[in-house]
């Protein structure tokens, strides 16, 4: 049997193709070299309400709710590795539960951190849940030394014996 006699499996992942100049790379750069990607010419981050954000649904004036941030997420639209289409029907909305449900590793701020607008106005606020932090990495300090050394690296009697083996001098 060859490719061309197997079954073929109908996947259920749409994949896109990132055009030449959107990848991610791309996004970094216009990141760096831009100095205003949210369009807000000074202005200090506000209180916005859902109504105002619903009338930024269109691909060329996308705003998106996370978290209770509001982003100008148009510039973003076209270098999104799942493209364009995906991210419609979250503009002008809340897209935490999306977002939560399929990139919840993602760093936003790092993404999209210099698109924010300002803060979703009033009692919508208080109901969206920002998500647990992300533990931190274990110092490796921490993972060297026993929680039973009190720093007496001189003493030879039975706290020598309780030491972490990899803090043992030879």
């Amino acid at each position: 049997m060859n490719d061309t006699t197997l079954p073929q499996l109908k996947s259920t992942r749409r994949k896109t193709a990132v055009k030449k100049g959107f990848a991610l790379h791309d996004w970094k750069l216009l990141l760096n070299r831009s100095s205003d990607l949210a369009q807000r010419k000074g202005a200090p981050l506000r209180a916005i309400t859902m109504e105002e954000v619903a009338l930024h649904d269109k691909v060329h004036d996308g705003w998106m709710v996370l978290y209770g941030k509001v982003y100008n997420i148009g510039p973003y639209l076209h270098y999104h590795p799942g493209g364009v289409d995906i991210l419609k029907p979250s503009l002008g909305k809340d897209g935490t539960e999306l977002f939560e449900k399929y990139h919840r590793w993602i760093g936003i701020e790092n993404l999209i951190g210099k698109l924010l607008l300002g803060y979703v106005d009033g009692a919508q606020n208080q109901m969206i849940n920002m998500p647990p932090p992300r533990p931190k990495g274990m110092q490796l300090e921490s993972l060297l030394t026993s929680p039973n050394d009190d720093d007496h690296e001189d003493s030879d009697d039975d706290d020598e014996a309780q030491m972490n083996p990899w803090m043992q001098k030879n």
